[in-house]
């Protein structure tokens, strides 16, 4: 009799958990949706089948498991959660007055228990988190997802490309003028001199130079040795470079470099990369181009060419889309992240699509950065992170509603 007891509490236990997995909401499927995977065709009535935060099914014919907890989003409009492609997000600014530091990690000054809602708010589910812009060699930067709780965001990436900066704004001074090597036998004087080339072309040449990992000699070796072995790993490892570069000069000088080292080059910033669109189609260079539009605010059209700091001309960052360069829009300032969709969306007046487009914030981020085969569209095997979007009537943008992260909902506007 203790034995059949056994067996039937064991029997009702083992149905008790089955229903546990169910009741907890593991299995999930969206029904009824317009689906925008980014992989291939818009799917107008589809099925989405989440367990375990990955997407298991989706189609428009997907049998959904008896027990699933079903959200009903008829007249819904999915797309996967939106990927910023530059951003730094430091909680605070690191003081590196060197002008190399490839060591440095974008990870070391990032909060990872800081409230980001308001990138959330904007569809935001994962950054790419850079380094600073104003130093030659400033470190490498991860890929991190947002919103995902238990113990903070998630590394997708870590060491996902190492930042050099050939454009203008690393060619300033640092703030200090300390030179590395103390007073010796070998240098009786303390040299004292500015750690930046003056042009971006003496930047190349300082780069290219520390790349080849030229011998030192004298109290200056042990200091510019470890940076040399520190490169020697990153290109071991093929780590990309993402090289700042806004002019046409800068460009041909990092492909270049980036071919003499046979590294995988990223181009950040690409102001004029327009005009090397051929070249850079024919290499397969991606560009994560740089935009300073922001909503109500006053643009002049037809920058081109480019005067003293300018950044990128909305037909610039057209034209290479149309000519099919993988190619990821970034807005110029972390403060404009928000409004992220209406930056992309705007270049429809140039004749893009708003697919094409949406896809510079979602699945081009994530191939440019090697983490395509877990996010950046809706595909099965891949992170159920999903943007629940509704139309208005009377306004252009479809209004987001919804946030999905791994198959939960972490943001909601009501």
């Amino acid at each position: 009799m203790k034995i059949i007891n056994k067996m039937a509490f064991s029997f009702c236990l083992i149905v008790f958990l089955g229903s546990g997995i169910l009741l907890f909401g593991q299995t999930k499927a969206i029904r009824g949706a317009e689906i925008h995977t980014m992989a291939g065709e818009v799917i107008k009535s589809g099925i989405i089948l989440i367990e375990q935060g990955k997407i298991v099914a989706i189609g428009d014919n997907v049998m959904v498991p008896a027990g699933a907890e079903i959200i009903e989003a008829s007249g819904w409009i999915l797309y996967p959660g939106f990927i910023a492609s530059s951003c730094r997000l430091s909680s605070e600014e690191i003081q590196n007055f060197e002008s190399f530091s490839p060591d440095l990690s974008s990870l070391d000054g990032f909060d990872f228990f800081g409230d980001y809602s308001r990138l959330l708010a904007g569809g935001i589910t994962a950054i790419y988190l850079d380094t600073s812009k104003n130093r030659l060699i400033s470190g490498k930067g991860a890929l991190v997802k947002l919103g995902t709780g238990q113990g903070g965001p998630p590394v997708l990436k870590k060491d996902a490309a190492l930042r050099i900066n050939l454009g203008e704004g690393s060619l300033l001074p640092p703030m200090t003028k300390v030179y590395p090597a103390p007073i010796s036998d070998e240098n009786p004087i303390t040299p004292v001199q500015k750690q930046f080339p003056s042009s971006s072309l003496g930047a190349y040449w300082v780069v290219r130079s520390i790349f080849r990992f030229e011998p030192y000699t004298g109290d200056l070796a042990k200091y510019m040795n470890n940076i040399s072995s520190s490169l020697r790993k990153a290109q071991e490892q093929k780590i990309p470079l993402l090289i700042q570069c806004q002019k046409v000069p800068e460009i041909e000088q990092a492909i270049e470099l980036s071919e003499q080292l046979k590294i995988p080059l990223i181009i950040s910033g690409g102001a004029e990369a327009h005009r090397l669109s051929a070249v850079l189609k024919e290499k397969n260079i991606p560009v994560i181009a740089e935009s300073n539009l922001k909503p109500n605010d006053v643009y002049k059209e037809k920058t081109f060419p480019l005067s003293e700091g300018s950044l990128n001309d909305p037909e610039n960052i057209s034209v290479l889309i149309g000519q099919g360069i993988l190619t990821s829009i970034a807005p110029a300032e972390d403060k404009n992240l928000p409004d992220l969709l209406w930056i992309v969306l705007y270049h429809q007046k140039y004749g893009l699509s708003a697919e094409d487009l949406i896809k510079s914030i979602t699945i081009n981020p994530a191939r440019i950065f090697g983490v395509d085969s877990r996010i950046g569209s809706l595909e099965k095997g891949k992170d159920a992170d999903i943007l629940f979007f509704q139309s208005e009537p009377g306004k252009p943008l479809p209004r987001l509603r919804k946030v999905m992260i791994e198959g939960r909902i972490i943001h909601e506007q009501h």
